[in-house]
């Protein structure tokens, strides 16, 4: 039944014959389908980066699009979100670690926790970075909302500004308490 079928498709239809079986797993397998059609919403979707790509007027990605905006006529670009952007901490080091601990309410007890998670990761051999940072968001971040890099550095600036005031105010106070102590020990 093959037979009468590749023979009635002489004619250039090529739906039901082996080549045109070969020829759509051979496309299957060697695209990367980054665009996406939809037909009942008459769009084409795609990646952030796969239109960047494309943008680029030449390459795999812009053979793709072209490919399906010219067979998709009147189909609207859309760019897909992705699902879930990663939350990069810029300036999260052990030294920023540190001295946001400082200023917590009971920071000598979740100091010793942080040396101890250190110390616990040095001493089964794993990266303590990345062991100790995993910590500190779930100490810090319990939510998982996203540790806000921005707010904490403002903390602990605040923290800083604050304790190098009162050392300025308390300074002045306490010499002229000595000062005042002296006289009155002379008299």
């Amino acid at each position: 039944m093959k037979q009468n079928i590749s023979k009635q498709n002489k004619g250039g239809d090529l739906r039901n014959t082996q080549d045109a079986k070969s020829i759509r797993k051979d496309y299957i397998m060697s695209a990367k389908n980054r665009f996406t059609v939809n037909f009942f919403k008459r769009t084409i979707s795609g990646t952030q980066t796969s239109f960047d790509k494309a943008n680029k007027g030449f390459g795999p990605a812009y053979e793709e699009l072209t490919a399906k905006v010219a067979r998709h006529k009147g189909f609207e670009l859309v760019i897909e979100g992705s699902a879930k952007a990663k939350r990069t901490y810029n300036g999260m080091d052990f030294d920023f670690m540190e001295a946001y601990i400082s200023i917590q309410k009971n920071a000598e007890q979740i100091m010793a926790e942080y040396e101890s998670i250190k110390k616990e990761a040095t001493d089964s051999g794993i990266s303590v970075y990345p062991f100790t940072k995993k910590w500190f968001l779930g100490e810090f971040d319990p939510n998982k909302n996203g540790f806000d890099m921005d707010k904490a550095k403002k903390e602990i600036s605040n923290c800083r500004i604050a304790k190098a005031v009162l050392s300025a105010n308390s300074t002045p106070a306490e010499e002229n308490e000595d000062q005042t102590a002296k006289q009155d020990n002379a008299a």
